[in-house]
């Protein structure tokens, strides 16, 4: 099938499409020469004004369905197969606000949400009301802190490990095919705050019972495809943070982890059906590196385990994410001892020459990490 797959940032979407076997057009915001190693056609998508474009693309590359990605995903597209949530539904589900509400009508275990911070005890976690990646996500100690905006929201300050589940919905059930570790605002990666960071799948030890709860969440919501609900695992049991109607970043460790093929399910499940949950085979994980300092990026970075990488000339602001890196092996320690050793690797090069990016990365042994060639017989039969 040729697919059109559009928005901020897919290329992680787009790889998994062609591994499955379609023929993937690609438009994002980056256009980085792994996606194009992907995609055939490519093109760049402006950050502003980009819903508006939406139906030039489609006209431009005649899709036979269309994947909306990060930023594009409450769009509306006509004259064309939209493999996504309703736009609306979307809408409804990443309001954070009122999932809180719903959660805690539906009797599922929530974080005390409200439109101000009044009746919350300080110390409060303050979030935009809409958002993801935990950008603009911050801690508020007292109210002289506070410095409120139209659209945000303040939250009960909740203390526990972060996970996801990753799930397959088709309308009415849904399967859930990872439990994953999140790695949050981790400071050997350059992540600062409550920054969204990476995932190691599968989540070790393992928190019982929460693959089960957001199936749930998920049927209950009648959400379509690959969606994702994130948990905060407390000493009092897990509780909600939000629920992702889209892909997520976790599509990497998911895949290298089971050997499913992530689109293949999605697009199954518009079709009503789901997967067997798979039984991991491997420990994987994938980190993203923010960039120390304001960088220009001049050589060609594409190596095994680095993802999502950008094209030489391209100038990235201090803080703002860089590239991903990925690792595999047996067990968690020691995919996060290699990501933390990728990540040393490339940040201290970065950090130590302060008028280049270009230098020499050993070619990978035999922990290397492609997600092509690692991903099994299984891979697009899930």
């Amino acid at each position: 099938m040729r697919i059109l797959v559009i928005g901020i940032n897919i290329r992680h979407i787009a790889s998994s499409a062609a591994r499955a076997g379609h023929e993937v057009v690609a438009v994002d915001g980056f256009c980085d020469l792994d996606l194009q190693d992907f995609a055939p056609e490519t093109a760049l998508l402006p950050r502003e004004g980009a819903e508006d474009l939406l139906p030039a693309y489609i006209q431009r590359f005649h899709p036979e369905a269309v994947v909306l990605g990060p930023g594009l995903e409450e769009a509306r597209a006509s004259g064309v197969r939209v493999l996504n949530n309703p736009s609306q539904k979307t809408a409804t589900v990443s309001d954070k606000l009122w999932l809180a509400r719903w959660l805690e009508k539906k009797g599922f275990p929530f974080i005390r949400t409200k439109s101000t911070p009044d009746d919350l005890q300080y110390p409060i976690l303050v979030k935009p009301r809409k958002g993801a990646g935990g950008v603009g996500c911050r801690l508020v100690r007292s109210a002289m802190e506070l410095n409120w905006e139209e659209g945000l929201i303040a939250q009960d300050l909740v203390f526990g490990r972060p996970a996801s589940v990753s799930v397959i919905g088709n309308g009415h059930g849904a399967q859930a095919i990872a439990v994953n570790e999140q790695l949050i605002g981790v400071p050997w990666a350059g992540a600062k705050g409550f920054r969204y960071t990476g995932n190691i799948t599968p989540l070790t030890p393992p928190a019982f019972g929460i693959a089960e709860l957001a199936e749930d969440i998920i049927t209950e919501l009648g959400l379509l495809g690959s969606n994702g609900v994130d948990f905060l695992l407390t000493e009092r049991g897990p509780v909600v943070v939000e629920v992702n109607s889209r892909f997520q970043g976790s599509l990497d460790s998911v895949e290298m982890a089971t050997g499913i093929n992530l689109f293949a399910a999605h697009l199954e499940a518009f079709a009503g059906r789901l997967p067997d949950r798979p039984i991991p085979r491997l420990t994987a994980g994938r980190a993203i590196i923010f960039a120390p300092r304001n960088l220009k990026i001049e050589e060609d970075l594409r190596r095994d385990w680095i993802a999502d990488v950008p094209c030489p000339g391209s100038r990235i602001d201090r803080d703002d994410p860089v590239l991903s890196i990925l690792a595999k092996g047996s067990d968690r320690d020691g995919v996060l001892a290699q990501l933390r050793e990728r990540a040393a690797k490339l940040r201290g090069r970065w950090e130590e020459n302060s008028n280049s990016t270009k230098f020499e990365l050993k070619s990978p042994g035999n922990d290397s990490v492609n997600p092509v060639a690692d991903q099994g017989p299984g891979l697009d039969n899930p």
